[in-house]
């Protein structure tokens, strides 16, 4: 339906030399039933070769179970100003709801100097939102080293691989409405 949806034949604003909307099924695997994709992080590892063909200088990350509105420009603008490797969407959440999200502790600037996945005692408030934009050059490095983990997950092996080899990591705070809707209490 997705598919059907989108050739409709509505102005997307992709209708550019190289642009479009891409429905990238995911790859079977003969050990995994249905369980197609092992991790936040193995749709992307999965399509290296196809994102290659495009030899991008960024690539934008989003979960598709999050309900928000955002400009992606202002984003990259902040990536692109900070020289970064990757780029973090981050939103403060009560600091009792804080353990149940990847936490970002920051010095000024939005440099981040520590990623806590779901800290029984988070040091601070900045949530991960599950938007990334990575250098593509440092995502396939991470994505490479990291192909061999058991469910591939941004929050436990790339960003970690990635501030461990001294990558530049920052936050870029959203300041708009955002849920996840990823589970039924959702």
């Amino acid at each position: 339906q997705l598919n059907s949806y989108v050739a409709a034949g509505g102005r997307w604003g992709l209708d550019a030399k190289d642009s479009g909307v891409y429905v990238l099924p995911p790859r079977e695997k003969a050990d995994e039933n249905l369980n197609v994709y092992r991790g936040t992080a193995d749709a992307i590892s999965q399509n290296i070769d196809f994102i290659d063909k495009f030899d991008p200088e960024y690539v934008l990350v989003l979960s598709g179970d999050h309900i928000y509105k955002m400009n992606y420009d202002k984003m990259l603008a902040a990536h692109k100003e900070a020289k970064a490797d990757a780029t973090i969407a981050v939103i403060g959440v009560p600091m009792k709801e804080a353990s149940r999200f990847g936490i970002m502790n920051t010095e000024e600037g939005g440099k981040i100097v520590e990623f806590e996945e779901k800290p029984a005692e988070p040091k601070s408030n900045l949530a991960s939102m599950g938007i990334y934009i990575f250098s593509w050059n440092v995502l396939k490095e991470a994505l490479h080293a990291m192909k061999d983990q058991s469910g591939c997950d941004f929050g436990k092996h790339i960003i970690p691989y990635c501030h461990e080899r001294g990558k530049r990591l920052f936050a870029y705070e959203f300041n708009g409405y955002w849920k996840d809707v990823g589970t039924l209490g959702s």
